[in-house]
């Protein structure tokens, strides 16, 4: 009997897979650093220069959701004349994600999520009175509104997790409205 228990046990071994650690288990957390492109500036070749980066921190309450707190930076250039006007915002944000698909491993996996967005929004950095002697009439001033989320994640390793993301940012009193931004991110689970 010893014998044959000892052979089902070398047949299982052999057939099971690598054990995995598991993933999304509640109160895991992750530190996450993202940056990408905004505002159509990469589809059109004569668009001003816009981007963003950001950090968050992950918090995960099991396979069904997580939220997310960070802060982000957003930078765009207006052209004028020879030089050109620039935007700036920095902005905190907290939201929660739902993941839509995953596969059975949890190597893949798309959510969308909902957040809450305030800041500020600097322009010309405080710098009101071009080098034209023109002046800008709108201010520097606090911004708020929210975004919807679509991201797919990749587990690199168990700890590792890249991730694409595209966004659509809503902010009242900004002066961009309406903030499309695609990027991309690597997030590390730092309690596992």
């Amino acid at each position: 009997m010893k014998k044959y228990m000892m052979y089902f046990v070398l047949a299982f071994m052999l057939v099971a897979n690598v054990v995995r650690a598991q993933r999304f288990e509640k109160g895991e957390v992750a530190i996450e650093v993202r940056g990408g492109l905004a505002n159509g500036y990469f589809f059109g070749k004569q668009q001003n220069p816009t981007f963003f980066g950001g950090v968050a921190a992950n918090i995960y309450t099991g396979i069904d959701s997580k939220w997310v707190a960070g802060g982000e930076f957003y930078h765009k250039k207006y052209d004028y004349q020879d030089g050109s006007i620039k935007l700036a915002q920095f902005t905190g944000e907290i939201g929660h994600y739902f993941p839509l698909v995953y596969d059975c491993k949890q190597d893949l996996v798309i959510s969308a999520g909902l957040s809450g967005i305030a800041g500020y929004e600097r322009i010309n950095w405080g710098r009101h009175t071009l080098y034209d002697q023109a002046i800008l009439l709108n201010q520097d001033h606090f911004i708020f509104g929210g975004a919807a989320t679509l991201e797919v994640e990749f587990f690199l390793s168990d700890k590792v997790i890249v991730f694409a993301t595209g966004r659509e940012r809503m902010l009242f009193k900004a002066l961009d409205k309406f903030n499309g931004q695609v990027g991309l991110g690597v997030r590390f689970l730092i309690n596992r």
